[in-house]
């Protein structure tokens, strides 16, 4: 079978590129060190104090960000681990107050003993909105990185198969390459993003 991989637009092959590659192209990783110095305080008195510190970075550029086969989500463990630690205070909180409400139940009238109690609760009914909000929030990004993952094949095999031209701007795929995804014709990055992440199935995270 012949390939054309001529643009469909300006139909011109010199500016043409894999999504890979192009992706690839924008896409920068490494690391970095740097040195420290300061002061210190010893037994001894003011001592010089040089340490080196290493940082690693990612940087991609507007055009690999628009062609990429899969969105980038944010990790919810660190929302995850908050949330637990502050679940731990929370349990401790609400069984002190539950002690100090059975050593010394309030007293007076109706309203005396709802403000008693609202008082004596209100720390623990406080600390269960961020609870709520750091685990629910976390399981909602654990949620959409499954999903993620279990589309992730599909999407990539369609990708991979695709071609982007410099000159127009646009994404072509020159073979048909999934039933409903147009080949043979220009695509923005937007219309291409979206088929792939439609064959994955999170187009609409």
């Amino acid at each position: 079978m012949n390939l054309d991989l001529s643009c469909p637009q300006c139909e011109r092959i010199d500016w043409v590129q894999s999504v890979p590659a192009a992706m690839s192209e924008g896409t920068h990783a490494g690391h970095s060190t740097g040195v420290h110095t300061g002061i210190g305080f010893s037994s001894d008195g003011l001592v010089p104090v040089i340490g080196t510190s290493s940082h690693e970075f990612s940087h991609s550029s507007a055009l690999a960000r628009s062609l990429a086969w899969r969105p980038t989500l944010p990790a919810g463990g660190r929302h995850a681990l908050l949330g637990l630690v502050l679940s731990l205070f929370f349990v401790v909180m609400l069984a002190a107050s539950c002690v100090a409400f059975a050593q010394d139940p309030p007293q007076g009238n109706s309203f005396q003993v709802l403000v008693s109690l609202i008082g004596l609760f209100l720390f623990p009914i406080l600390l269960a909105i961020p609870i709520y909000a750091l685990i629910s929030g976390a399981f909602k990004r654990a949620r959409r990185q499954a999903r993620v993952h279990a589309g992730s094949s599909r999407a990539y095999g369609l990708w991979q198969n695709a071609y982007y031209c410099h000159r127009c701007g646009t994404v072509f795929w020159p073979l048909p390459a999934a039933p409903g995804v147009p080949h043979r014709v220009a695509l923005t990055p937007n219309q291409f993003r979206w088929h792939v992440w439609s064959a994955g199935g999170y187009a609409k995270l």
